[in-house]
């Protein structure tokens, strides 16, 4: 492992935090739909009833309030494991894990609208190497724009960035 000057000034490890996006790992068919909308349980009777069809368990209270969260954010605009997580009270490596495990994307929770704290575009779906093209084409098609290295573009980072949670 080695860093790297990103332009954004960022420090960045090879592996690991941040990683190249290698587009080797393109996959032929880009799945960039930010349209179709799930069932979302919203009572406490069908929450406790809903089985997340990734894990055949139920969802967890924690997971439901990231997921509650999330879906406030705005298409076009981003937040960041951190900024989620402060929101919650929680850390961003358990919000990350309740986003990989999101059942009702893209809509009504697009966890796809959720990045690293340096705008870098991070995971999607649990994975860090095929899965990230597919969450850059989503938002791109919402309006987003990246440098090659899967950065949020400067002028954008402030304006898109959403924080404003009401949990």
């Amino acid at each position: 492992m080695h860093n790297v000057r990103h332009s954004s000034g960022y420090l960045r490890r090879q592996k690991g935090g941040c990683w190249p996006i290698d587009e080797a790992n393109r996959p032929c068919e880009i799945d960039d739909d930010v349209t179709t909308t799930r069932y979302y349980p919203t009572t406490t009777e069908e929450r406790a009833k809903f089985v997340n069809p990734k894990t055949s368990r139920t969802v967890t209270l924690f997971q439901y309030r990231v997921y509650d969260a999330c879906a406030q954010i705005p298409p076009g605009h981003f937040t960041t494991y951190k900024h989620l997580a402060d929101a919650l009270g929680s850390g961003p490596r358990a919000v990350g894990n309740a986003l990989r495990l999101n059942p009702f994307a893209p809509l009504p929770i697009p966890c796809h609208r959720v990045l690293t704290s340096n705008y870098f575009l991070g995971g999607f779906d649990g994975d860090k190497h095929t899965k990230i093209f597919f969450k850059r084409a989503k938002l791109q098609k919402e309006g987003l724009e990246f440098d090659d290295d899967g950065f949020v573009q400067l002028g954008l980072r402030e304006s898109r960035l959403f924080a404003d949670f009401k949990v």
